[in-house]
């Protein structure tokens, strides 16, 4: 575990500038606090001194080829416990910017992290709008899909998510899209081949039991929170939604906070629940129509 390396009033200044780093760090206790930071890479969040973080993800070495990677405390896959990696005392948030994507167990992933949150204790995403980057050509990602992941306990990216993802990726850029540019008439990332790629990616990677990196959900801000919600009328998504944005012109993701509740009972976590679902989805329609209100201007 480190500290950030800031000033509590150099983070307050970087964070009224910056407005990604302030949805990454949405509601997190100051001037001290204990968290987690999931696939750092080599760009973790800037935090200030009080604050003390361990960086997570599915392999020590998972950075080991970005030059300045930050290096790795814990190695987890998203399944099975987290707790039993960590200290015992509960953390007070967890940030994971464009990392749930890759995750081959969402449902896994997101219990292991709220069971080791403090009750209040929050966690903060950063997610890719598939309609403005690369995965824009394929269907978001289906309900079934988060349930077969879970009930299989995937560990790695199973053989459909990686052939999904290598199948379909396109050469776009988001400024291309956001110009106008379709993104189904893009070239696939791995050419003319790229089904034919696809199956090999996926056929070996089973054979040998492989943890390849891909993306294994594809999400809008609208098909995230109706994720969210069918995955709660089964009881399989613990936290509660605190915020949810769409994304701005010109960029290509949204960022997500929940929070783990004190213990109540399921009844009443549903009910918190669904009234923040429906709370949030009038949000979402109405930022919907202002950005296409100043589409227009």
């Amino acid at each position: 575990m480190r500290h950030g390396s800031l000033t509590l009033d150099a983070f307050l200044a970087n964070r009224a500038a910056d407005r990604r780093l302030a949805r990454l760090t949405h509601d997190m206790s100051l001037p001290q606090a204990r968290g987690l930071e999931f696939g750092p890479g080599n760009n973790p969040v800037s935090l200030p001194e009080g604050v003390s973080v361990s960086y997570v993800d599915y392999a020590l070495d998972a950075s080991k080829k970005l030059p300045g990677a930050a290096p790795i405390d814990h190695a987890w896959t998203g399944a099975g416990s987290l707790s039993d990696l960590l200290e015992p005392e509960p953390y007070d948030f967890a940030i994971a910017a464009h990392v749930m994507q890759y995750v081959p167990n969402l449902l896994g992933w997101l219990r292991g992290i709220h069971g080791v949150l403090r009750a209040g204790g929050v966690l903060n995403l950063s997610l890719p709008d598939k309609r403005f980057m690369f995965d824009a050509a394929r269907p978001v990602s289906t309900l079934a899909e988060l349930v077969e992941a879970d009930l299989l306990d995937f560990t790695r990216p199973s053989p459909r998510q990686l052939f999904a993802h290598a199948s379909e990726v396109r050469t776009i850029a988001p400024a291309e899209i956001w110009n106008g540019a379709d993104p189904a008439a893009a070239a696939r990332m791995s050419g003319e081949d790229a089904m034919s790629h696809a199956y090999r990616e996926a056929s070996a990677a089973l054979a040998a039991g492989l943890y390849v990196p891909c993306h294994c959900w594809v999400f809008t801000p609208e098909s995230f929170l109706g994720l969210v919600a069918g995955a709660t009328q089964l009881g399989l998504f613990p936290f509660v939604l605190n915020r949810i944005g769409v994304t701005e012109v010109g960029g290509f993701e949204f960022y997500v906070s929940m929070r783990r509740d004190a213990e109540v009972e399921p009844s009443v976590l549903r009910g918190l629940q669904d009234g923040a679902i429906v709370h949030l989805s009038r949000i979402l329609a109405q930022q919907q129509r202002t950005a296409a209100l100043v589409a227009k201007r």
